[in-house]
C-alpha cells in the first residue's frame, strides 16, 4: 500500500454535488440580486446625498469617485 498513491475514482461525491447545486439553485436569484443593489443603494445613498456637499475630488465629479470605489468593493466581497 502507497501512502501516497492518488485514490480511486469513485461516484460517492454525486450526492454531494447534487446537493449543493440544489442549495444554489435556490439561493441564485437572491444572491445576485443582493450583489447588484447594495452598491445600487451605496451609490445613491453617499453619491447623491454626500455629493451634494463635496463637489469634486481631485477633479473628478464626487458620484464617478465613488462609483469606481463602489465596483471595486463589490468584486472583493463577492
Amino acid at each position: 500500500m502507497n501512502l501516497y498513491a492518488a485514490p480511486r475514482p469513485s461516484m460517492r461525491f454525486l450526492p454531494v454535488y447534487r446537493r449543493n447545486l440544489l442549495v444554489w439553485r435556490k439561493l441564485a436569484v437572491a444572491s445576485v440580486i443582493g450583489n447588484i443593489a447594495d452598491p445600487l443603494i451605496i451609490l445613491v445613498a453617499f453619491g447623491y446625498g454626500l455629493g451634494r456637499l463635496l463637489q469634486q475630488v481631485d477633479g473628478v465629479p464626487y458620484i464617478l469617485f465613488l462609483a469606481a470605489g463602489s465596483m471595486c468593493m463589490s468584486t472583493m466581497m463577492a
